[in-house]
């Protein structure tokens, strides 16, 4: 009788669902190591096959052409901006993430912290956790009726905007690419393409729903935000470079915008700068964080790594 074959070496470093960690176990040699930090990186992936992650660990391309053994990098989300694409590619190793699975609960957050930021939920919890109830301070706006511009109509912007279509708002949206096609299309779904600037001089509400990329990065600077509405919010549930912190920070102390929610945020520990400001919604880093979301990223992270560590190509490779 053959002794059995070896089964493929898996180091998670991120946390992903309970169930997607027992489906896990029961196929690979899992070693499970949450957020280990660049000094210990290297040592954990130098002999696995495959590395589950999602935006807290950076994978940079020494790590990635170091680790001899490793073939599969899969991202647990959207975005692969922490992932060194070249050097994986050069080191033959695949990349896959999974973008559509977690865009509707991460569209619903974006339509929360729009609720949130229009009611004052934030600073309405603090008061009466202190034991002040003061409502005079607390009127806010309801949302039907008023525009929102959406950046980015990929699949998280894309529910972003059929969800708040649904509340009575009407929607418009930016996109990288907008051609006449797209123009149309998106205009059959009722939102007008615009540009960029148009959409934060117009809207009340802008949700950042983009990937970062060297075109997005600071795409909302101290320019940007002086274009918007005295009256107007910003909602970013894209990458946290996206968003300029610096100018932000000067736009809410000046009062030159009404509010922001953020999901993102370029350190996630510690106290963000922005925690003073009673007009400001902080989550961190919650968008996919349902059980539902959970669930399926759990089964395409999976079904997925099945396939990639075949020497087959996941559905959403990376190319």
């Amino acid at each position: 009788m053959r002794p059995a074959l070896p089964r493929p070496r898996v180091l998670v470093v991120d946390p992903i669902a309970p169930s997607a960690l027992d489906v896990l176990g029961d196929r690979y040699d899992m070693t499970v190591r949450l957020r280990p930090t660049p000094h210990d990186l290297p040592g954990l992936l130098h002999d696995q096959d495959a590395i589950v992650l999602r935006s807290g660990i950076t994978l940079p391309g020494p790590v990635i052409t170091g680790a001899s053994r490793l073939r599969v990098i899969a991202r647990a989300g959207n975005g692969v901006d922490n992932i060194d694409l070249e050097a994986a590619r050069r080191a033959g190793t695949q990349v896959f993430n999974i973008p559509s699975v977690s865009s509707r609960a991460v569209a619903e957050l974006a339509i929360a912290l729009t609720f949130a930021t229009a009611r004052h939920v934030a600073a309405a919890d603090r008061q009466v956790r202190a034991g002040v109830w003061n409502k005079a301070a607390l009127a806010g706006a309801e949302l039907t009726g008023k525009t929102m511009g959406v950046i980015g109509l990929g699949d998280i912007g894309g529910h972003v905007a059929s969800l708040a279509q649904g509340i009575g708002m009407s929607v418009i949206g930016s996109v990288g690419a907008p051609t006449p096609e797209r123009r149309e299309a998106w205009a059959a779904q009722g939102v007008h393409l615009t540009g960029t600037r148009d959409l934060l001089a117009a809207a009340d509400w802008v949700v950042v729903a983009c990937p970062l990329t060297d075109r997005t990065r600071r795409l909302i600077n101290a320019d940007a935000l002086a274009v918007m509405k005295p009256g107007a919010f910003l909602v970013n549930v894209g990458r946290a470079e996206i968003v300029d912190a610096h100018a932000l920070h000067a736009a809410l102390r000046e009062r030159r915008i009404a509010g922001a929610a953020l999901d993102v945020h370029t350190a996630e520990s510690g106290t963000p700068a922005l925690a003073d400001f009673d007009n400001v919604v902080l989550t961190p880093h919650i968008g996919a964080m349902t059980t539902d979301a959970q669930e399926r990223i759990g089964r395409a992270l999976a079904e997925g790594l099945d396939l990639a560590l075949a020497g087959r190509d996941a559905p959403t490779r990376i190319r």
